[in-house]
């Protein structure tokens, strides 16, 4: 279920087991972690008090009911699918209770990786019509937010959204092999070991396609997934990524199809042709002696 998920996992962020987790000089976000009971009850809705008003200078209403309302164009280029982008942001009900947003865990922006469903429908649809220092409200209709369930305790059914958000940044891959676009969105202050052939790796992530938003989560299970390097256990795109990474990193990885699952796809969960999407933690490397 899409439930706050960034706002959520950044909340446990603060008490992971990965100690001294420090934003990297250029490209910084979080990935995400599992949710806990006690990372759920720390976020809580408030009034949005922290907005001063602002005189809109453009508004823009889509045919599907979205309505986009600008305090500040930005000069930066349009926003596209696979982007990774910067956003500070509030979601809010109509009658001004936040009830999501990164100043709620006291971060001044959040990762977001457009064009993937990985929030409800409204913000990809309106982010399409967005650029880099957009500053801007938008009217989400409740078919397009929390639809007929809402979010029980925080979003009642039915209920139209507002999302006040300001696109900071793109955020340019760390590396990219094979079409493969890693990021590096997070360190620990002292990074651990590398990852190398035979190394036994250890990483929680989710993963998703374009068509199935995290169709495998490793922290629903409680279990992070174990594999060793070369062992042919994992797909290539995901092997050549990890030879970039250090025990602690954070990375978010667009893996092309042909790195991934090919013409065959994935029954049930990656279509044929489909490129995946992962966000993993490198929990622990043990080294091959």
């Amino acid at each position: 279920m899409r439930y706050l998920f960034v706002l959520l996992t950044l909340v446990l962020l603060e008490s992971c087991e990965v100690e001294g987790v420090r934003e990297t000089t250029d490209n910084t976000a979080d990935s995400l972690l599992n949710v806990s009971k006690e990372a759920k009850d720390n976020v809580l809705p408030q009034k949005d008090t922290s907005l001063i008003e602002e005189k809109e200078i453009e508004a823009l209403t889509l045919d599907n009911g979205i309505k986009i309302t600008w305090y500040k164009k930005g000069k930066g280029r349009p926003v596209k699918k696979n982007d990774l982008i910067k956003i500070d942001y509030r979601n809010k009900l109509e009658d001004g209770t936040v009830y999501d947003g990164n100043h709620l865990i006291r971060r001044p922006y959040i990762p977001f990786f457009v064009g993937w469903n990985q929030q409800t429908p409204g913000w990809d649809l309106a982010l399409n019509h967005l650029r880099v220092g957009d500053d801007v409200d938008i009217f989400i209709p409740a078919n397009l937010a929390r639809g007929e369930k809402g979010i029980k305790g925080l979003v009642p059914p039915n209920a139209n959204n507002i999302l006040s958000m300001r696109v900071l940044e793109i955020m340019e891959p760390t590396k990219v092999v094979d079409g493969i676009k890693i990021w590096k969105v997070a360190e620990r202050k002292n990074p651990g070991d590398s990852v190398d052939f035979k190394d036994k790796v250890f990483i929680d992530y989710w993963v998703s396609s374009e068509s199935m938003p995290r169709y495998d989560n490793s922290y629903q299970r409680n279990q992070p997934f174990e594999l060793v390097m070369g062992d042919g256990n994992i797909v290539p795109g995901l092997y050549k990524a990890l030879h970039f990474a250090r025990e602690g990193d954070k990375l978010m990885i667009h893996i092309p199809s042909a790195e991934a699952y090919g013409k065959k796809g994935l029954p049930s969960k990656v279509k044929p042709g489909e490129d995946i999407l992962y966000d993993l933690l490198v929990t622990k490397v043990i080294k091959n002696e």
